[in-house]
């Protein structure tokens, strides 16, 4: 999933999660917290699974977050950020970035992706076989199966697939799962579900393990979330 949340109070409790993150201020710099370094800064990249905490200080923050898994976002996060866990965003990206979010209607995460591309892109290619089985478990309803039905269908002992899927993705698959499932619950909000319909949907147990997981996730509750964001599912033939 892709997600695009702006808000004029977000300040939140340190988290991580799967998506690559790129966050611009768009009225001022916002304060970013991460191993035990705090700055002010304007625009930001932040890879995957990175502890961090953003701060917006009363201002207004747009977050970016993207699937790492897409071509174009790994495109983006190899030359924009390498093997570092955080890196300033260049001005003129984060500017594009902010005038993409002063339009009359807030931009989708694809639009909002555009800002920091740079053209046709042409990553190395995921293991076909991870590549699949991520748009396999697109495709399931609660984001649920079991890892011994998995493995066999790819012909792999267990113990391969979750090695091969974490070298591949940088997230183990049970992590992976509870992103799909908690963007599956967000999509669900975002059309006017209540969260506790949304969480029985997407195969948590409750409303409260929803939250639970959302504010590891984002350092937010999922109704922030839903009153400031734009969200799309990614589309499962960009991983190539």
């Amino acid at each position: 999933m892709s997600l695009l949340i702006r808000g004029a109070t977000i300040d939140v409790a340190p988290h991580r999660h799967h998506a690559l993150q790129i966050a611009v201020g768009t009225a001022g710099p916002f304060q970013f917290e991460c191993r035990e370094t705090t700055n002010m800064f304007d625009g930001i990249i932040v890879a995957p699974e990175t502890p961090h905490r953003l701060d917006s200080l009363g201002g207004e923050v747009a977050v970016l977050l993207l699937e790492p898994e897409l071509g174009a976002v790994r495109e983006a996060r190899g030359r924009l950020l390498g093997d570092r866990p955080f890196a300033p965003l260049p001005a003129e990206m984060a500017d594009k970035l902010r005038a993409l979010c002063f339009q009359k209607d807030l931009p989708s995460p694809t639009q909002a992706l555009s800002a920091i591309s740079t053209g046709p892109s042409s990553p190395r290619a995921l293991d076909p076989r991870i590549a699949g089985l991520q748009e396999k478990l697109r495709t399931l309803p609660q984001k649920r199966v079991a890892l011994a039905d998995l493995a066999a269908e790819l012909g792999l002992s267990e113990s391969r697939l979750t090695h091969l899927f974490k070298q591949e993705t940088g997230v183990s698959l049970r992590r992976y799962m509870l992103w799909l499932r908690l963007g599956n619950a967000m999509a669900r909000a975002l059309s006017g579900a209540s969260l506790t319909e949304a969480a029985h949907a997407s195969g948590f147990s409750d409303s409260a393990h929803l939250s639970r997981t959302c504010r590891e996730m984002f350092g937010i509750n999922p109704q922030a979330v839903a009153r400031h964001s734009r969200f799309v599912q990614a589309d499962p033939q960009s991983n190539s």
